[in-house]
């Protein structure tokens, strides 16, 4: 298996016309990796991962078969980059600006859900969460895959917990709830909006949807930070 392995990266080397004259060596990349992973983000995110062909990634990412093996290995391992740059994307974007740098709790948590669904473009709503779709395509087909994605919806679910422990140290949080449990809730919220996306929802019953899973949360005297 190892020699198989051996011949087919020299025919991929080969057929990529990848070895340098000079040097003898494999040529190194020629493109950016970041564009090239954003290209195939694009097409895995609208198509899902099964249905995702290898020749449309190589067209939308501008890139040869070979410079695609040489430089991901295959189809699951470019896939699984991508899941982490969509997760990085998303914390810079989103969880960061809200659920870190907003330092009250109840505000960060409703400001989280307000801009991920009140200000984004309908077709990017209308798409979902990669991280969503790929638990839900994948858990029975690729459970490994999906165990990646389910791992990078547990570490919000973790932002989501802390804040509400904030929340709760701070007295705007009933004292006798379980705040696990409460971090279950709003990531299980999280999907139910993320479907009401995709169903053709508008903001109007998104924001209601949010504010109603919050208002029974928060005390009374919290809700008045609503916009």
């Amino acid at each position: 298996m190892v020699y198989l392995a051996q011949i087919m990266i020299v025919i991929i080397i080969i057929w990529n016309g990848g070895v340098s004259k000079e040097h003898g060596m494999p040529r190194t990349q020629e493109f950016d990796r970041s564009e090239v992973l954003d290209k195939a983000l694009n097409v895995f995110w609208s198509d899902g991962y099964e249905a995702s062909s290898i020749s449309k990634l190589l067209s939308v990412m501008d890139l040869n078969r070979g410079s695609l093996y040489l430089a991901f290995r295959d189809k699951s391992t470019l896939f699984k980059e991508v899941l982490g740059q969509y997760f990085q994307g998303c914390l810079t974007a989103l969880f960061i600006p809200t659920l870190v740098e907003i330092d009250d709790p109840a505000l960060a948590l409703r400001e989280f859900f307000y801009r991920g669904f009140l200000c984004s473009d309908v077709e990017t709503s209308f798409k979902g969460c990669l991280l969503f779709n790929t638990v839900s395509e994948l858990s029975n087909t690729n459970p490994e895959i999906a165990g990646e994605a389910n791992d990078y919806l547990l570490q919000l679910r973790d932002m989501f917990l802390q804040k509400l422990l904030e929340a709760k140290a701070v007295g705007m949080i009933d004292h006798r709830k379980d705040i696990d449990n409460q971090a279950d809730f709003l990531l299980g919220i999280l999907a139910g909006l993320r479907l009401q996306c995709k169903m053709g929802f508008d903001r109007e019953a998104l924001k209601n949807t949010i504010d109603i899973v919050l208002d029974s949360i928060f005390y009374k005297e919290n809700k008045s930070k609503k916009h």
